[in-house]
């Protein structure tokens, strides 16, 4: 899980704003209930990835081709 910062002190030596993983704190020798409880971190937003879209419409008809046969149908 991850964690910000949000004291005005350094927490596991990250400032403010910083994000830090459970692991960061217990390997520091910190408890993750203390810092909470204490006010000086709070769990992280997770953020949506960006779901990613197709360039062309589906529904987009094919654009008209000019060639010779097409000329030449429309000199007649």
């Amino acid at each position: 899980m991850e964690y910000t910062v949000t004291s005005s002190k350094k927490v596991c030596g990250k400032i403010n704003g910083e994000k830090l993983t459970q692991d960061d704190i217990l390997s520091a020798g910190g408890s993750v209930e203390h810092l909470l409880a204490a006010g000086h971190i709070k769990e992280a937003v997770k953020t949506p990835k960006a779901k990613e879209e197709p360039q062309v419409l589906k529904d987009e008809p094919e654009a008209f081709v000019f060639n010779n046969f097409n000329y030449e149908q429309g000199d007649k």
